[in-house]
């Protein structure tokens, strides 16, 4: 790395050995990203179908649902993004556009945001880094992540800042671009509108904002805390790095059902290789296992989903996060 011995990474040599071994013995078989559409248009389907039904039980039991499909849509609209879920570049942008609008997400302004993400990690240029600055909110949001009732991280680190990419980056962006996140936030009102008319405006917004919300929990608990907090160098040393190189600045986690996560868990191999679809990622974390299991031990590797870690260092950020 640019910066010293400090950190394991991996050659080019390595790199190339790797995608030869993935291609070689090709993706994990079972059609995932299939299940998880599945599962995430039956579950939103339900949601609403319980809507209908005037107890406060099944109202429950629709938030659970709903919160869930939110999840599983967040999931597909990232492969989306990468142009992972088909083979098609325009399949992937037509479904993302269309799960962007059930999620509240302008699919474009998030594939810019997190196209910046991928080639920014490590520095302030990320959109979804914690700042390094001393700011007067940072003590509340330490004690909001404590609480964990309130998805604070995936809020203000996730959501948001794709959400206000095009909005935030409107200088730099092109006037169509402008125009469409304009008429993305439009549809997307439409629809949640349409919806709100359909099954009563006072039922449906309730559902969707507490659906909303435990969906950032449950995001915020399984991913925003473990992926990058508490890995950005300090200080800064470089201004962008390669994706050999962010193998440090992300972390992967063991998580039961990885499939129907789309292996985000394995969030460090998807930072090295962000062009390969999900079901490459555990081939991936197969040869670094066998070959380099220095790159995974070095960022907490052996933490499993459910072992939250004492300290995230959200303002205070290490090399490496050993802490569990």
């Amino acid at each position: 790395m640019s910066h010293g011995n400090e950190f394991p990474v991996l050659t080019q040599e390595e790199c190339l050995q790797i995608l030869h071994h993935v291609r070689r013995i090709g993706p994990v078989r079972f059609p995932w990203e299939l299940a998880v559409y599945v599962a995430a248009i039956v579950a939103m389907a339900s949601s609403l179908a319980l809507l209908t039904l005037h107890s406060w039980v099944l109202f429950a039991t629709s938030v659970a649902l709903l919160a869930t499909s939110f999840l599983f849509f967040q999931l597909l609209l990232h492969e989306c993004a990468h142009d992972a879920l088909f083979r098609s570049r325009s399949w992937n942008t037509i479904s993302g556009w269309l799960i962007g609008l059930l999620v509240i997400t302008p699919f474009f302004s998030f594939r810019r945001g997190h196209a910046v993400h991928h080639s920014c990690v490590g520095t302030d240029d990320d959109p979804t880094a914690a700042p390094r600055d001393f700011r007067r909110h940072n003590f509340l949001i330490d004690i909001l992540v404590l609480l964990r009732v309130v998805p604070v991280l995936y809020l203000g680190g996730v959501y948001g800042p794709y959400l206000l990419f095009d909005f935030q980056h409107r200088s730099r962006q092109r006037r169509r671009h402008l125009i469409v996140y304009g008429i993305n936030l439009l549809c997307i009102l439409a629809v949640h509108s349409s919806l709100a008319w359909t099954f009563g405006w006072e039922r449906y917004v309730s559902l969707l904002l507490a659906a909303f919300w435990l969906s950032g929990i449950l995001y915020e608990y399984f991913f925003t805390q473990n992926q990058h907090a508490g890995l950005l160098p300090g200080p800064e040393v470089a201004d962008r790095y390669r994706h050999r190189e962010q193998v440090n600045f992300s972390r992967s986690v063991r998580l039961r059902g990885a499939g129907f996560f789309l292996y985000f868990n394995l969030h460090k191999e998807h930072h090295l290789f962000p062009q390969l679809p999900c079901r490459y990622l555990p081939r991936i974390h197969q040869w670094l296992r066998e070959h380099r299991s220095d790159l995974l031990t070095f960022t907490s590797e052996h933490l499993g989903i459910l072992r939250r870690r004492r300290s995230l260092n959200l303002f205070t950020p290490t090399a490496g996060d050993h802490d569990d």
